[in-house]
Order: C-alpha cells, then sequence, then structure tokens
C-alpha cells in the first residue's frame, strides 16, 4: 500500500490506511460505473472517496513505469488548484493497493463540496442565466488565463452556488485537469464543447468570454 495525506488530515491516518475496508462497506453510494464513488463518514467530515476502475493494459503500463496514476494526479491538480485560488473540493489523500506487478487499485479522497447546482441545470435556469454565465465567463477565462484546462469540462464536473453576492465555481474530477502554459482563446472556446444550454446561453458565454479575454 501506498498512501499520502494531506499534512492537514494527518490525524486521519489510521482510517485512511483502512480506506478500502471503509468503502466496501460503509458510506453512501454516489455514483457506479467503471469508476465509483461513495461518501464517508468521519471526525464530522463527509468525505467522497472515488475508487478507479480497471484500466486497460496500455494505461497499466504506462503507469506503472512513467505515467502518474489517476488517484494521485487528481490530489495533486487539486492542490494546483487550491495554491492558485480556483476552488476544488479539499484534497485529503490519494492511496494505492497493488496487487502484483502490473495490478493495482487507486482511491482517491477529498471533503465534499457543499455547492447545491451544478452546470447541467443551465437549461433550466431563468432569472439569473445572464448573471451565472458571466460570473461562469469570468471564473473560466481566469482558469485559462492561469494554464489550466480540463480535459472533461462536462456540465456535471462544475458545481456552483451564490456566495458573497456572487456565483462561485468549483472544479470536480480533477485528475482530467493540466497546467503549463496560458490556454489560448481557441482551445478555451473549444474547452466548452461539453456544456449544457440554450443558443442564449452559448451566446452570452462566447461574448463574456471573448471580452475577458480580449479576442474579438
Amino acid at each position: 500500500m501506498r498512501i499520502v495525506i494531506n499534512p492537514k488530515y494527518q490525524y486521519l491516518k489510521d482510517y485512511l490506511s483502512q480506506i478500502n475496508e471503509h468503502f466496501e462497506r460503509d458510506g453512501r453510494e454516489l455514483h457506479r460505473g467503471r469508476n465509483m464513488l461513495r461518501t464517508l463518514q468521519v471526525d464530522g467530515l463527509t468525505l467522497v472517496v472515488k475508487r478507479y476502475g480497471r484500466m486497460p493494459f496500455t494505461t497499466r503500463l504506462a503507469t506503472r513505469f512513467y505515467k502518474s496514476n489517476k488517484a494521485k494526479r487528481a490530489y495533486v491538480s487539486s492542490l494546483m488548484l487550491k495554491e492558485r485560488s480556483f476552488d476544488t473540493p479539499e484534497p485529503v489523500a490519494f492511496v494505492s493497493y497493488r496487487q502484483d506487478w502490473l495490478n493495482a487499485t487507486y482511491y482517491f479522497v477529498s471533503l465534499r463540496s457543499d455547492y447545491r447546482y451544478s452546470m447541467e441545470e443551465i437549461p433550466s435556469l431563468a432569472e439569473v442565466l445572464e448573471r451565472v454565465t458571466e460570473d461562469f465567463a469570468r471564473y473560466a477565462a481566469r482558469l485559462h488565463s492561469n494554464g489550466f484546462v480540463h480535459r472533461d469540462f462536462s456540465a456535471g464536473n462544475i458545481l456552483f452556488d451564490l456566495v458573497d453576492d456572487r456565483y462561485h465555481f468549483t472544479l470536480l474530477d480533477t485528475n482530467s485537469v493540466k497546467w503549463g502554459k496560458a490556454v489560448s482563446v481557441e482551445q478555451g472556446c473549444a474547452n466548452f464543447a461539453r456544456l449544457v444550454g440554450t443558443p442564449f446561453f452559448f451566446e452570452r458565454l462566447a461574448h463574456h468570454y471573448a471580452a475577458l479575454r480580449k479576442a474579438d
């Protein structure tokens, strides 16, 4: 077993060292698919634990030699986002259990976000749509200008809520986040392709995003 814990949650080490057992018998299921998500309660905290499914052979081989596993990427990306003042559920730990030379099971543990809405609800918004869209464009423009791009920037991976009279956004599935040099306007626009919404939403998103990125 390998475990890396956020120093802030080092006191949970004994619990996290048995996360595979807690995952199997405790908590509430959030999602079941190739990857599984469950919430677990410990010491007054609500944890979201993601267990990654079995990867293709070539990916497992790459992970064994030179490529970081998804749990580690989720953990590191979350820390990088928070270091640059972007909201994402606070990373707690990543854990790996190796069965043999090639096969391992990976877990990523974070706190649960208390944001109430996801971008999947955009088509149902009315009075606040313009305001949500403008604040989201500001968020996305800052994200891209700082060199972050989420390769699965889909509606279900973006939560939001009204905080201090402005809509704030948080990213899920951070193993899909890449960072480096600033993202071009063209790449930024392409990054919106997995969102959902009305033509009005996309028109207003384009308008605000272009203005913020100083593009035509």
